[in-house]
């Protein structure tokens, strides 16, 4: 039978099961695509190191080296497999595939000067400290969760936060993540728009195999003034705007449990009559049938 794919439909395709790879499970989907994806030359090292780089930022992945780590995501890339760290004030490279720093270089013009700086340094402080007191970051026992966040600033004086947090248990059957991005200009003083998203997703996989994929976009105007007050405003909107995500995902949950799967059910079998639950009736129907 012929090939119904060519090669480069198969390899389309195969991106895709990657890019859509739940947090901390893409090694085994790579591992995966090359025993099923053939010829074996489709899963090629060009392909791999391409489509690794995609989903490194498509997940807001933490990769760490020996001194560090940094947030692959499109806020912070200077170049293709290049990070900016703003805190450190260094450009990380990284092994897309193995997901780890390979090197790092001084890159302090990237980060910001003037007010831009003060702005950026006074987001950054505030963002850690709201991370330390509300974001897991496996300091309690038994915890594997794991994470981070930045603050960037360009020369326009626009401000893009990240936070990128893992919650990973693969021998539980289970992985998490939460990644979240925020922008508004500090360029002058006033009202500004805080615009933001917020994306979730979590995998059971113990005996099935279930996800929930949840993307929450919102706004809100916050007082551009000095450096310290604006920064406050600000991560102070975004914890607001987080704590009201995470409550109507509470509020789904219940939804679903007293509503959504009850209108699933039918209220009445096909007969139009309510089940008889006694055993004895259905006895009887059994020694009525085998006869």
């Amino acid at each position: 039978m012929a090939d119904e794919y060519t090669p480069a439909q198969k390899a389309k395709i195969a991106r895709h099961f990657l890019y859509v790879t739940p947090h901390g499970e893409v090694a085994d989907i790579v591992k995966d695509l090359k025993k099923v994806v053939k010829p074996a030359s489709i899963i090629s090292a060009e392909w791999l190191a391409e489509s690794m780089t995609e989903y490194n930022k498509r997940r807001f992945e933490i990769v760490s080296g020996d001194n560090s780590k940094v947030i692959c995501c499109p806020q912070a890339e200077v170049e293709p497999n290049k990070y900016l760290h703003p805190d450190k004030k260094i450009v990380c490279t990284v092994d897309p595939v193995a997901q780890k720093i390979t090197s790092e270089a001084d890159a302090a013009k990237l980060v910001g000067s003037g007010a831009n700086a003060e702005y950026r340094e006074a987001m950054s402080a505030s963002l850690k400290a709201y991370l330390s007191a509300f974001y897991e970051d496996g300091t309690s026992p038994n915890s594997v969760a794991s994470g981070a966040g930045s603050v960037f600033v360009s020369p326009s004086g626009q401000i893009a936060i990240v936070v990128s947090f893992k919650n990973l248990n693969p021998n539980n059957y289970w992985t998490g993540g939460w990644q979240s991005e925020w922008t508004l200009s500090v360029a002058k003083k006033g009202k500004a728009k805080l615009e933001g998203r917020i994306r979730i997703n979590v995998h059971y996989f113990e005996e099935g195999n279930v996800q929930l994929n949840s993307t929450f976009n919102e706004q809100a105007d916050v007082d551009v003034a000095d450096p310290e007050s604006t920064a406050k405003a600000v991560i102070s909107t975004i914890s607001q705007m987080e704590t009201e995500f995470q409550k109507k995902l509470d509020q789904f949950y219940v939804q679903m449990h007293d509503s959504t799967f009850k209108n699933m059910r039918r209220f009445l079998p096909k007969t139009g009559k309510k089940m008889d639950w006694r055993a004895r009736t259905h006895n009887l129907v059994s020694e009525a049938a085998s006869k």
